[in-house]
């Protein structure tokens, strides 16, 4: 009963959390995009792969820039678990080499769905990862779905 009356409240802020916040659960979709006005179309596996794990793809006129949204950790490690791969301890340890040999540098963490969109609609030339639920919107163009 105790237990109840503690993760009652938990549930009912879990509830009403806005998708935005809300972390993708495990099998749920995890979907790429860019700002609606971008001339990209689309996005492999390989090239999301290849962009997330440091490397330079080019995205017509300037190379492709990477984001990632300051959400719950487990979407985060989920995202890299599902296409890289790779634990976020082995991306730590990626990023702080490329960081070291001045090789790359890794993806800039936004505040939250709307800093996003804003960085997206300023640059067409950037990409950022979110759940599927939190990109259904005419502001956003959907590259790669997983």
């Amino acid at each position: 009963m105790r237990r109840a009356l503690v993760l009652l409240p938990l549930l009912a802020f879990a509830l009403g959390m806005p998708a935005q916040l809300r972390a993708a659960e495990p099998g749920e979709a995890v979907v790429v995009v860019a700002g609606h006005a971008s001339a990209i179309t689309g996005l492999t596996r390989d090239e999301v792969t290849r962009l997330y794990l440091g490397e330079r793809l080019d995205g017509g006129k300037a190379p492709l820039k990477a984001l990632e949204l300051d959400i719950p950790p487990w979407t985060r490690e989920a995202f890299y678990a599902r296409l890289l791969g790779r634990s976020p301890v082995q991306m730590r340890a990626l990023w702080a080499r490329l960081v070291f040999s001045g090789k790359g540098r890794p993806p800039r963490i936004v505040a939250d769905v709307d800093a996003a969109m804003r960085e997206l609609e300023s640059d067409p030339n950037t990409v950022v990862f979110m759940p599927a639920e939190s990109a259904v919107t005419a502001r956003l163009k959907p590259l790669f779905a997983f």
